[in-house]
């Protein structure tokens, strides 16, 4: 870390300015099940207008995570904030329909009783004329004004992901949580429709924390991933940082497939079958692996 020193002519001051809080923010997390942490103290940051991905394999946490910052499950400890206060800890507790959070799933869990209109002013509060302004505003940026009187089952999957996605910005949440919410989509549809939401949701200057286990998407979506294995946050990043400085070898394998050459140290070299590997400050004899992408 570099500092900079203080200007050593004239002795001016300038006050800083407000300091600006992260939209959301979790600190030291932590959930048990059975004993078993399943959320290990995690703790996140996300500003308004960025795109962090919980990025994982099945069963490593990051659902659980999501349920927690949108208050439908409480953790064992820490602290979630919102804009610099807090909504959460393990006394105090703002209800969910409250939080100003959205909500995606794979399940895009329309109401199929509902119009396509219905469907997107369900959360909304005001007059009629009010709610139908929002309603058709939104359906217009995702290009379904033409459908605002249809019901769900008249619309393809990619169709009602974008009522979905409509639906869940029409109060105007501050942050949007969404789980796995294209893995429904077929790959022709997929990349159009992230993109497409992605826009969207920067427009509106809103936060999202999205969970996929798939790299593509989160190396494709994401300003920031949270790479989480076993309940723990492992490596937190730019993509690209995240991609080409592993923490470890099974951060890099799980990005892509990988060669693995057994090795062992002798003076700050590492010999293979393909030459003689730089390998600085580790140990002689120490038995290391040489790790390299396709």
């Amino acid at each position: 870390m570099s500092t900079a020193s203080p200007h050593s002519q004239g002795s001016q001051s300038v006050a800083a300015g407000p300091k600006s809080h992260p939209r959301l923010e979790i600190r030291n997390i932590h959930r048990y099940f059975d004993g078993r942490a399943v959320v290990d103290d995690v703790s996140l940051q996300i500003q308004a207008g960025q795109v962090t991905c919980l990025l994982g394999p099945s069963g490593c946490g990051k659902s659980t995570t999501l349920r927690m910052i949108a208050g439908v499950e409480m953790q064992d400890s820490g602290e979630i904030y919102v804009d610099g206060k807090l909504i959460c800890d393990t006394v105090f507790r703002v209800p969910p329909e409250r939080r100003e959070i959205g909500l995606m799933f794979q399940d895009f869990a329309l109401f199929p009783h509902l119009s396509v209109a219905d469907n997107v002013a369900f959360g909304l509060k005001g007059s009629k004329d009010e709610k139908r302004v929002r309603v058709e505003e939104l359906l217009q940026k995702v290009s379904l004004t033409r459908f605002i009187d249809e019901y769900p089952h008249h619309l393809s999957g990619g169709e009602q992901q974008r009522v979905a996605l409509a639906r869940a910005l029409a109060p105007r949440p501050r942050i949007m949580l969404m789980d796995e919410p294209f893995s429904g989509l077929d790959n022709r549809l997929r990349d159009g429709i992230r993109d497409e939401t992605l826009t969207l949701l920067k427009e509106e200057d809103t936060a999202v924390l999205l969970v996929t286990h798939e790299p593509e998407e989160a190396m494709r979506m994401a300003d920031e991933i949270a790479l989480m294995r076993g309940g723990k946050i492992i490596q937190q990043g730019a993509p690209y940082n995240v991609y080409t400085r592993p923490s470890d070898k099974a951060s890099v394998a799980f990005f892509s497939d990988i060669n693995v050459l057994k090795s062992q140290v002798n003076g700050a070299l590492a010999e293979t079958p393909f030459g003689q590997f730089l390998a600085p400050g580790i140990a002689d004899r120490t038995d290391v692996d040489i790790v390299f992408r396709p």
